[in-house]
Protein backbone atom coordinates (compact mmCIF):
# COMPACT_ATOMS: atom_id res chain seq x y z
CA UNK A 1 0.00 0.00 0.00
CA UNK A 2 3.01 2.32 0.32
CA UNK A 3 3.00 2.83 -3.47
CA UNK A 4 -0.69 3.69 -3.63
CA UNK A 5 -1.45 7.41 -3.53
CA UNK A 6 -5.19 7.05 -3.05
CA UNK A 7 -8.05 4.60 -3.36
CA UNK A 8 -11.80 4.90 -3.78
CA UNK A 9 -14.59 2.55 -2.76
CA UNK A 10 -17.24 1.95 -5.43
CA UNK A 11 -20.44 -0.06 -5.00
CA UNK A 12 -21.55 -2.86 -7.33
CA UNK A 13 -24.57 -0.77 -8.32
CA UNK A 14 -22.31 2.10 -9.46
CA UNK A 15 -19.85 -0.20 -11.25
CA UNK A 16 -22.50 -2.15 -13.12
CA UNK A 17 -24.47 0.97 -14.00
CA UNK A 18 -21.38 2.54 -15.59
CA UNK A 19 -20.54 -0.68 -17.47
CA UNK A 20 -24.04 -0.74 -18.95
CA UNK A 21 -23.78 2.95 -19.77
CA UNK A 22 -20.47 2.41 -21.59
CA UNK A 23 -22.06 -0.31 -23.68
CA UNK A 24 -25.21 1.70 -24.39
CA UNK A 25 -23.65 5.10 -25.08
CA UNK A 26 -20.10 4.36 -26.28
CA UNK A 27 -20.39 0.87 -27.78
CA UNK A 28 -17.75 -0.45 -25.35
CA UNK A 29 -18.86 -3.92 -24.26
CA UNK A 30 -17.10 -4.13 -20.88
CA UNK A 31 -17.50 -5.79 -17.52
CA UNK A 32 -17.96 -4.58 -13.96
CA UNK A 33 -14.28 -3.85 -13.32
CA UNK A 34 -14.17 -1.49 -16.28
CA UNK A 35 -17.35 0.13 -15.05
CA UNK A 36 -15.74 0.66 -11.66
CA UNK A 37 -12.65 2.29 -13.17
CA UNK A 38 -14.59 4.63 -15.45
CA UNK A 39 -16.93 5.57 -12.60
CA UNK A 40 -13.90 6.74 -10.59
CA UNK A 41 -12.40 8.44 -13.66
CA UNK A 42 -15.61 10.43 -14.19
CA UNK A 43 -15.64 11.42 -10.52
CA UNK A 44 -12.02 12.58 -10.79
CA UNK A 45 -12.74 14.54 -13.98
CA UNK A 46 -15.55 16.36 -12.18
CA UNK A 47 -13.22 17.27 -9.30
CA UNK A 48 -10.33 18.56 -11.42
CA UNK A 49 -10.27 22.18 -12.46
CA UNK A 50 -7.74 21.87 -15.26
CA UNK A 51 -8.82 21.91 -18.93
CA UNK A 52 -5.46 20.43 -19.90
CA UNK A 53 -5.69 17.50 -17.50
CA UNK A 54 -5.45 13.99 -18.97
CA UNK A 55 -7.03 11.01 -17.23
CA UNK A 56 -6.13 7.50 -18.39
CA UNK A 57 -8.55 4.71 -17.50
CA UNK A 58 -7.64 1.12 -18.39
CA UNK A 59 -10.60 -1.16 -19.18
CA UNK A 60 -9.44 -4.66 -18.18
CA UNK A 61 -12.46 -6.85 -18.92
CA UNK A 62 -15.11 -7.69 -21.51
CA UNK A 63 -18.85 -7.87 -20.99
CA UNK A 64 -19.07 -11.26 -22.68
CA UNK A 65 -18.77 -13.09 -19.37
CA UNK A 66 -21.53 -11.04 -17.76
CA UNK A 67 -24.46 -11.57 -20.13
CA UNK A 68 -26.41 -13.48 -17.49
CA UNK A 69 -25.48 -11.07 -14.72
CA UNK A 70 -24.95 -7.34 -15.05
CA UNK A 71 -26.40 -7.31 -18.59
CA UNK A 72 -29.49 -9.20 -17.46
CA UNK A 73 -32.22 -6.83 -16.25
CA UNK A 74 -33.87 -9.69 -14.38
CA UNK A 75 -30.66 -10.61 -12.51
CA UNK A 76 -29.97 -6.96 -11.72
CA UNK A 77 -33.45 -6.47 -10.27
CA UNK A 78 -33.30 -9.72 -8.28
CA UNK A 79 -30.11 -8.44 -6.66
CA UNK A 80 -31.57 -4.96 -6.12
CA UNK A 81 -29.01 -3.39 -8.45
CA UNK A 82 -31.48 -1.95 -10.92
CA UNK A 83 -34.62 0.00 -10.22
CA UNK A 84 -37.81 -1.47 -11.60
CA UNK A 85 -38.97 -0.04 -14.90
CA UNK A 86 -41.43 2.69 -14.03
CA UNK A 87 -42.65 3.21 -17.55
CA UNK A 88 -46.44 3.13 -17.49
CA UNK A 89 -48.84 2.19 -20.25
CA UNK A 90 -49.97 5.81 -20.29
CA UNK A 91 -46.43 6.81 -21.32
CA UNK A 92 -46.41 4.22 -24.10
CA UNK A 93 -49.82 5.28 -25.38
CA UNK A 94 -48.94 8.97 -25.44
CA UNK A 95 -45.67 8.25 -27.25
CA UNK A 96 -47.45 6.82 -30.30
CA UNK A 97 -46.98 9.23 -33.20
CA UNK A 98 -50.53 8.58 -34.39
CA UNK A 99 -52.07 8.64 -30.91
CA UNK A 100 -55.73 9.63 -30.96
CA UNK A 101 -58.43 9.61 -28.33
CA UNK A 102 -60.79 7.54 -30.48
CA UNK A 103 -60.01 3.85 -30.94
CA UNK A 104 -60.41 2.27 -34.36
CA UNK A 105 -62.98 -0.40 -33.51
CA UNK A 106 -65.87 -2.31 -35.02
CA UNK A 107 -69.26 -3.40 -33.73
CA UNK A 108 -70.25 -7.04 -33.51
CA UNK A 109 -73.16 -6.55 -35.93
CA UNK A 110 -70.94 -5.37 -38.78
CA UNK A 111 -69.63 -7.81 -41.38
CA UNK A 112 -66.22 -9.37 -41.86
CA UNK A 113 -65.98 -7.48 -45.16
CA UNK A 114 -66.40 -4.19 -43.29
CA UNK A 115 -63.83 -5.21 -40.69
CA UNK A 116 -61.22 -6.00 -43.35
CA UNK A 117 -61.89 -2.72 -45.13
CA UNK A 118 -61.60 -0.79 -41.87
CA UNK A 119 -58.25 -2.40 -41.05
CA UNK A 120 -56.98 -1.66 -44.55
CA UNK A 121 -58.18 1.95 -44.36
CA UNK A 122 -56.45 2.65 -41.05
CA UNK A 123 -53.44 0.39 -41.72
CA UNK A 124 -53.92 -1.72 -38.59
CA UNK A 125 -53.67 -5.47 -38.10
CA UNK A 126 -56.36 -5.97 -35.48
CA UNK A 127 -59.55 -4.40 -34.19
CA UNK A 128 -61.34 -4.54 -30.86
CA UNK A 129 -65.01 -5.39 -31.12
CA UNK A 130 -66.80 -2.77 -29.05
CA UNK A 131 -70.36 -2.68 -27.77
CA UNK A 132 -71.00 0.66 -26.08
CA UNK A 133 -67.89 1.16 -23.91
CA UNK A 134 -67.02 -2.54 -23.52
CA UNK A 135 -64.73 -4.76 -25.54
CA UNK A 136 -66.61 -7.97 -26.29
CA UNK A 137 -64.15 -9.53 -28.70
CA UNK A 138 -61.41 -8.91 -31.25
CA UNK A 139 -60.55 -9.67 -34.86
CA UNK A 140 -57.24 -9.78 -36.70
CA UNK A 141 -56.38 -9.23 -40.33
CA UNK A 142 -54.40 -12.43 -40.79
CA UNK A 143 -57.12 -14.63 -39.28
CA UNK A 144 -60.06 -13.08 -41.16
CA UNK A 145 -58.13 -12.98 -44.44
CA UNK A 146 -57.09 -16.64 -44.23
CA UNK A 147 -60.59 -17.82 -43.33
CA UNK A 148 -62.25 -15.64 -46.00
CA UNK A 149 -59.97 -17.04 -48.69
CA UNK A 150 -61.03 -20.55 -47.69
CA UNK A 151 -64.71 -19.60 -47.78
CA UNK A 152 -65.70 -16.29 -49.41
CA UNK A 153 -69.18 -16.52 -47.86
CA UNK A 154 -67.52 -15.60 -44.58
CA UNK A 155 -67.12 -12.03 -45.85
CA UNK A 156 -70.81 -11.39 -45.27
CA UNK A 157 -70.96 -13.03 -41.84
CA UNK A 158 -71.21 -10.72 -38.82
CA UNK A 159 -68.09 -10.08 -36.80
CA UNK A 160 -69.73 -11.42 -33.63
CA UNK A 161 -69.95 -14.86 -35.25
CA UNK A 162 -66.23 -15.18 -35.92
CA UNK A 163 -64.53 -12.91 -33.40
CA UNK A 164 -61.75 -13.97 -31.05
CA UNK A 165 -61.68 -13.29 -27.28
CA UNK A 166 -61.52 -9.61 -26.25
CA UNK A 167 -58.22 -7.83 -25.71
CA UNK A 168 -57.15 -7.45 -22.07
CA UNK A 169 -57.86 -4.05 -20.53
CA UNK A 170 -55.05 -2.51 -18.46
CA UNK A 171 -54.89 0.70 -16.47
CA UNK A 172 -52.74 3.57 -17.74
CA UNK A 173 -50.66 3.43 -14.54
CA UNK A 174 -49.77 -0.23 -14.97
CA UNK A 175 -46.07 -0.91 -15.63
CA UNK A 176 -45.24 -1.58 -19.27
CA UNK A 177 -42.89 -4.38 -18.19
CA UNK A 178 -45.78 -6.33 -16.68
CA UNK A 179 -48.07 -5.73 -19.64
CA UNK A 180 -45.40 -7.01 -22.03
CA UNK A 181 -45.99 -10.48 -20.59
CA UNK A 182 -49.63 -10.33 -21.75
CA UNK A 183 -48.75 -9.69 -25.38
CA UNK A 184 -48.32 -12.72 -27.61
CA UNK A 185 -49.19 -13.96 -31.09
CA UNK A 186 -52.64 -14.99 -29.88
CA UNK A 187 -53.05 -11.76 -27.92
CA UNK A 188 -51.41 -9.00 -30.02
CA UNK A 189 -52.82 -5.93 -28.23
CA UNK A 190 -54.17 -4.50 -25.00
CA UNK A 191 -56.67 -1.72 -24.40
CA UNK A 192 -55.64 1.10 -22.08
CA UNK A 193 -58.10 2.51 -19.58
CA UNK A 194 -57.77 6.08 -18.31
CA UNK A 195 -60.05 7.43 -15.58
CA UNK A 196 -62.32 4.41 -15.95
CA UNK A 197 -62.69 4.81 -19.72
CA UNK A 198 -60.99 2.85 -22.52
CA UNK A 199 -59.14 5.49 -24.52
CA UNK A 200 -56.40 3.71 -26.46
CA UNK A 201 -54.87 0.54 -27.78
CA UNK A 202 -51.24 -0.63 -27.56
CA UNK A 203 -49.97 -3.44 -29.78
CA UNK A 204 -46.85 -5.56 -29.51
CA UNK A 205 -45.30 -3.39 -32.21
CA UNK A 206 -46.17 -0.19 -30.32
CA UNK A 207 -44.56 -1.42 -27.11
CA UNK A 208 -41.46 -2.70 -28.89
CA UNK A 209 -41.01 0.60 -30.75
CA UNK A 210 -41.28 2.50 -27.48
CA UNK A 211 -38.71 0.31 -25.72
CA UNK A 212 -36.30 0.55 -28.66
CA UNK A 213 -36.52 4.36 -28.66
CA UNK A 214 -35.48 4.69 -25.02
Amino acid sequence: MNVVDDFVTVTDRESFAMARRLTREEGLFVGGSSGLIVHVAVQLAEQLNDPAALIVAILPDTGERYLSKLYSDEWMRENQLLEADRTSMGHVLRSKPDHKTDIVAIAGGQTVRQALRLMHLHDVSQLPVMEDANCTGSVSDWSLSARSLEDTKLLDVTVSQVMDPPFPVVDEKQAAENVAKLLSKSNPAVLVRMNGKITGIVTRSDLLSYLMSR
